[in-house]
């Protein structure tokens, strides 16, 4: 198949269904998970020139496999061990099956993947918000501890999930050609998604919101008219909510409550301190999945764990892996302009986001961080085809 040949007809369509149920994961495996391998399946002929064209990326992702299969000899718990690496490897074999798709189709099925992932943030939202003011039946089921977490099982993964969605809807009113209705149900859409992250009370989500706005923003280089008019517009519309807010002593407790030091953050930091002094001591990893065992808690942080669990090799193969993502990312805002030049701005915010929000959440097994890793590797280059072997 020629690079520049049009996807089969059911293969968008497919995609956009998949990205569309995305959200909803409390139960395992998801469906999303069963529509990804289906749609891999059927896609497997397009990993080859996927693989061949960037081969340093997924050198660098069968080294960390490998550390996490070689770290398991180490384990106290080898069984647990290893389903927490066959989890590892399938998101690797998303990242491998998105990228490969993006990479043949370019921008079409960034923005595909995008318009689905917006409806499925949407529906998580409007549940998580309509249950946070018990406006369904069965509210409860959809919050945890006064929080929302949705279609989630922890509220630290439902609001930084929404993040890429707000962004993309951020782009789209400002560079898309759609009717002034269609652009206030767009501004209307973001404004839900921003008050979802809000009300998970995730410390780590409203870090991830500032930052990737703050990314968005310095490296898009949209309208000042048409910015200027949208901040106006969003203090606007938040003035009521925040009175609403305000007016309610239990939500003014809760959010002052969340943006203190709390009292499980010392057994956080300790434990943090335990698994690095454990990771010094024994380079090769103690086993993937077993922080929770050995040190009765959670790292509550990505790096962490892969450090302690994987080792030396294993969180520098990742850490180079993301970098490399990044800067594809750079190389891909330089060769384009508009709208496909906002996606990777939309793509690199969100990264950057998810990256200061995994030194608190362990984020490897987020299914959107391995999609957002895989979108920079769309084949651009000015239009024009590029050339097979770069990074």
């Amino acid at each position: 198949m020629k690079l520049n040949d049009s996807p089969p007809g059911w293969l968008m369509p497919f995609l956009y269904v998949t990205l569309a149920v995305s959200s909803i994961v409390l139960v395992e495996p998801s469906p999303y998970d069963v529509l990804l391998l289906v749609f891999i399946f059927f896609t497997m002929k397009k990993l080859i020139p996927f693989t061949l064209a960037f081969p340093a990326p997924l050198l660098l992702l069968v080294v960390l496999i490998t550390c996490n299969l070689f770290s398991l000899y180490f384990a106290k718990d080898p069984v647990h061990g290893l389903n927490y690496s066959v989890i590892t490897f399938y998101l690797v074999l998303t990242w491998v099956g998105i990228g490969s798709v993006v990479y043949m189709y370019k921008e079409k099925a960034i923005e595909t993947i995008f318009n689905g992932y917006v409806i499925a943030a949407m529906i998580a939202a409007l549940i998580g918000i309509g249950s946070f003011f018990n406006l369904f039946p069965f509210s409860d089921l959809f919050m945890w501890e006064g929080r929302i977490n949705s279609l989630f099982k922890d509220p630290n993964v439902f609001g930084p999930y929404l993040i890429p969605a707000a962004l993309f809807l951020l782009l789209k009113i400002e560079t898309g050609r759609s009717t002034g209705k269609v652009k206030a149900m767009m501004f209307v859409s973001f404004i839900v998604l921003t008050l979802g992250v809000s009300l998970s009370f995730s410390r780590a989500a409203w870090g991830h919101l500032v930052i990737a706005l703050f990314v968005y923003f310095v490296f898009f280089k949209g309208s000042m008219n048409k910015r200027i008019g949208i901040v106006i517009l969003l203090l606007f519309s938040f003035l009521p909510i925040l009175f609403f807010v305000t007016a309610s002593s239990d939500l003014v407790d809760l959010f002052q409550e969340r943006f203190g030091y709390q009292e499980y953050d010392n057994t956080r930091f300790d434990k943090q301190k335990e698994s690095l002094e454990t990771a010094i001591a024994y380079p090769l990893g103690v086993g993937s999945g077993q922080s929770e065992m050995l040190f009765n808690h959670s790292t509550h942080s990505l790096y962490v764990r892969i450090f302690t669990e994987n080792g030396f090799l294993g969180i520098i193969s990742f850490i180079v892996f993301v970098g490399l993502s990044i800067s594809r990312c750079f190389r891909n805002m330089r060769n384009l302009q508009g709208m496909h030049q906002g996606l990777f701005v939309v793509i690199l915010a969100s990264i950057i986001g998810l990256l200061f929000n995994s030194f608190f959440i362990d984020t490897l097994h987020w299914r959107h961080f391995w999609l957002l890793l895989a979108l920079p590797w769309c084949l651009v280059e000015t239009g024009l085809i590029e050339r097979k072997g770069s990074v």
